[in-house]
């Protein structure tokens, strides 16, 4: 359980150790060259403040350090020293940071009473990081008894102060009426204020509700607009949306090649379960296009990438492994800048969640955990990470298979004969919100709730145990600790809107165990199988599973 890091306040108590008029000298310095992330110039400024006892300098200077931006070299035990001081000090940023530390265990020993302790501490100032993570560790159950009243209280309080994924969450939340009582005029409101702010599932909400009208008036062409932002940024079901409008002339002109365009960024990158219908409307559109608009189209496509949305996740993927966001608090009577979310100059990280199942080291994981990725690691518990390749992938059924050097003890064993049953218990091993929490393997319990996915796919089971992204690509277990699935991306349920017009809600998918067993025995995988043994609880199945469960990271670029 990690947190995240920020903040505004808690220099009121530094006036009186600073000497009149050099007090902040190099504090605007220090922030022009942080807007800019030109991290190493930030951190120069900031040392001699730091030096002088600011609090909000050594906060940030100390996040500069924990995640080596900008080239500057890391140095954790540098960097708990500044943000510890920074915290007893009173400064949010300090305290978030330190929490963070706390919660991961990194140059700390891992003390989640302390994590949760200083975070809570950032929360009561109102600092929106922090309510933020407090929001997602509660609504979530990960690592806390799981309390969603307690979860969407922090994501209230932060979006009422303007936090943009608060503001997202909220929307979803009252949109679906999960947790709270439908309120789709205010879930609007919520989604245009952080839709404006870049985040691109909120972009999509909106899209969604000017397309039906839900929530206030239609507007085909605004609905569309937005649409295309989300689109821009990876968001299938936008692109979708996008495309088929464009095909259509349904609230702006038409454009074939166009809408085929965007219906084919949908398709490519479409969770599995609506893999099938996306590459049908995508190909009806191709059937209509001219070699030459058909042929620029997909070279078109070919070189298309995402734009980057900073610090917002991919949606429906792996949750991008960010540092946590190092806004500060200047002096009293400065504006505080905009937050910058580094990543210590690793360039953007997708991370997921994977299982070995070959002697030889062979992992089996989401293909969407590896799409994209320039390169790829993997990190078996107690072990250090070591670099992975894509040795089979299969978009359609959302499966890839890794090659390493890992020869682990044991590795994980499909169950080969009973089948499953709806109620029948299962458990979740993986690595969710990894930018949040330690490294340490998550295990959540739950049922099979279905036999079938979304609108009968026979290829997933319907679970009730908690998926959050990170959990991409990690085994789903029965209770006796044979695999019977591989577990899905979390669906957002925004996401189904598109198809439906509608939200549905506490949507969780696992690819059925004879799915993947059928891709690794096309790409001639060896594996093994094994009888399901004696039920234990849901702890003996997660001591298990978790030492052949490997930790994934993608870099983006």
């Amino acid at each position: 359980m990690g947190k995240t890091i920020s903040v505004r306040s808690g220099l009121v108590l530094l006036a009186a150790l600073l000497p009149a008029g050099a007090a902040f000298a190099g504090w605007e310095e220090g922030q022009a060259a942080w807007e800019r992330r030109d991290f190493a110039a930030a951190a120069a400024q900031y040392r001699p403040l730091a030096d002088e006892g600011n609090a909000a300098a050594k906060a940030r200077l100390g996040q500069i350090l924990f995640f080596g931006l900008g080239g500057v070299p890391r140095d954790d035990a540098q960097a708990l020293r500044l943000l510890s001081a920074a915290a007893e000090a009173g400064d949010p940023l300090g305290q978030h940071a330190l929490g963070t530390a706390y919660l991961a265990g990194r140059g700390v020993p891992k003390d989640v009473a302390k994590g949760i302790e200083w975070l809570g501490r950032a929360a009561e100032r109102g600092f929106p990081e922090s309510l933020n993570a407090l929001g997602e560790l509660y609504f979530s159950g990960a690592g806390v008894p799981r309390d969603e009243a307690r979860g969407v209280e922090y994501f209230r309080r932060a979006a009422e102060k303007g936090y943009p994924a608060s503001l997202e969450k909220m929307a979803e939340l009252r949109w679906n009426g999960r947790a709270v009582p439908i309120d789709r005029a205010q879930a609007v409101a919520d989604a245009r204020a952080a839709a404006t702010a870049g985040r691109p599932v909120a972009q999509f909400i909106l899209g969604v509700a000017l397309l039906t009208g839900e929530g206030g008036a239609k507007n085909l062409p605004e609905a569309a607009n937005w649409f295309r932002r989300a689109a821009e940024r990876g968001h299938p079901q936008a692109a979708h949306n996008l495309g088929a409008m464009l095909a259509s002339g349904n609230g702006l002109a038409a454009n074939l090649p166009e809408g085929y365009f965007w219906l084919s960024v949908g398709a490519e990158r479409a969770p599995a379960n609506l893999k099938a219908t996306y590459l049908r409307d995508r190909d009806g559109i191709a059937s209509r296009l001219s070699p030459q608009d058909l042929a620029q189209a997909r070279a078109r496509l070919a070189a298309w990438k995402p734009v980057s949305s900073g610090s917002v996740g991919p949606a429906g993927g792996a949750e991008r492994d960010a540092p946590p966001s190092a806004s500060a608090s200047p002096p009293e009577g400065k504006a505080p800048p905009p937050a910058v979310s580094g990543n210590g100059g690793r360039g953007r990280m997708a991370t997921g969640t994977g299982f070995v199942v070959s002697r030889d080291g062979t992992v089996l994981t989401n293909a969407h955990v590896v799409e994209s990725c320039r390169s790829i690691s993997v990190t078996p518990a107690d072990g250090q990470a070591i670099p992975a390749t894509v040795q089979a992938k299969n978009s359609g059924d959302d499966l890839a298979a890794l090659k390493t050097t890992l020869r682990l003890d044991d590795v994980a064993r499909f169950r080969a004969d009973r089948p499953l049953r709806s109620g029948d218990e299962v458990v979740v091993i993986g690595f969710p919100l990894s930018s949040l929490l330690s490294r340490e393997a998550n295990i959540t319990a739950g049922v099979i709730s279905a036999m079938a996915g979304l609108r009968g796919d026979a290829r997933h089971y319907q679970i009730t145990a908690p998926v959050q992204k990170g959990n991409s690509g990690g085994p789903l277990a029965d209770m006796s600790g044979t695999v019977v699935g591989v577990v899905s991306s979390k669906l957002n349920a925004m996401k189904i809107a598109g198809q439906t017009g509608d939200i549905p809600q506490n949507i969780n998918f696992a690819i059925k165990a004879d799915i993947a067993r059928r891709f690794l025995d096309d790409n001639s995988i060896r594996y093994e199988t094994a009888s399901a043994g004696p039920v234990g609880s849901a702890a003996d199945v997660g001591e298990r599973i978790k030492r052949v469960t490997v930790f994934i990271q993608c870099r983006l670029d």
